[in-house]
């Protein structure tokens, strides 16, 4: 994997991590030790279900312990997902416990000053979804591209409903001639000037055409547009050429 462009800004991972505590209201969560549990009711899948670490946090052996328990009393795998550049110590202090590495996935920003503005394949109209029934079909594109073991009902549109009006937006791609709902893309909430990206799917038959970093570039506009300063997303392995083409570097890990 390449280093950053122009190597890690530390005060800039900081905002990062913050923004995505208050994003997922870390305040209402369950804390153990130095970590915030983030846990979904709703699904298994384990990219919504893991712990994010206080800024420098160095648990000892029994506040990992306590953090394995939580994960197993809920029935789900235990994963923190962090920024080595704020915690330094953490890597070093779980994988000495057993823990390994899952992934190093890019992290990503887009600034005004790097964003494309690039145009929807052909056939592929990008739109916001604006009744419940959209919103399930965005949902079960979503959950079909990342595996979830659950899914999509009305439970995942209540909350890709509560998102949107809490300033947080969404976007599909729809076949032109069929009206199928083929790729989708969200956005947090903004606070501090930032919002993060993410939920980029796109049906199997309609990839590699440019429809996710489309979809990337128009969410990304409309957040730089109505002010932000910052976009940022954790790019799938294999998928930051993508993201890329939409303006987006590589900033962290």
């Amino acid at each position: 994997m390449s280093e950053p462009e122009g190597g890690v800004n530390v005060d800039a991972d900081r905002a990062i991590m913050a923004f995505i505590r208050e994003s997922r209201r870390a305040r209402e969560l369950p804390h153990v030790g130095a970590f915030v549990l983030l846990l979904s009711g709703a699904t298994k899948l384990r990219y919504l279900n893991y712990a994010i670490p206080d800024d420098g946090a160095d648990p000892d052996d029994a506040e990992v312990a306590a953090l394995v328990a939580a994960f197993r009393t809920a029935d789900r795998m235990p994963r923190v997902e962090f920024l080595p550049s704020v915690t330094p110590a953490l890597e070093s202090r779980l994988t000495a416990l057993g823990w390994t590495v899952e992934d190093r996935l890019p992290l990503m920003t887009c600034t005004t000053a790097t964003v494309s503005d690039l145009p929807a394949p052909h056939g592929v109209v990008i739109e916001a979804p604006t009744d419940d029934s959209t919103l399930l079909e965005m949902a079960s594109v979503q959950h079909d591209a990342f595996d979830d073991p659950e899914p999509a009902d009305a439970r995942t549109v209540s909350r890709l409903r509560d998102s949107i009006n809490r300033g947080g937006r969404a976007l599909i791609g729809r076949d032109a001639m069929t009206h199928q709902v083929v790729g989708a893309a969200q956005c947090a909430a903004p606070a501090g000037g930032e919002t993060e990206l993410g939920g980029v799917a796109v049906a199997p038959s309609y990839r590699r055409r440019g429809l996710a970093a489309a979809m990337v570039s128009a969410l990304t506009r409309q957040g730089l547009d109505a002010g932000l300063a910052t976009v940022f997303l954790e790019a799938a392995p294999g998928a930051d050429g993508a993201y890329r083409n939409a303006g987006f570097l590589r900033t962290s890990t």
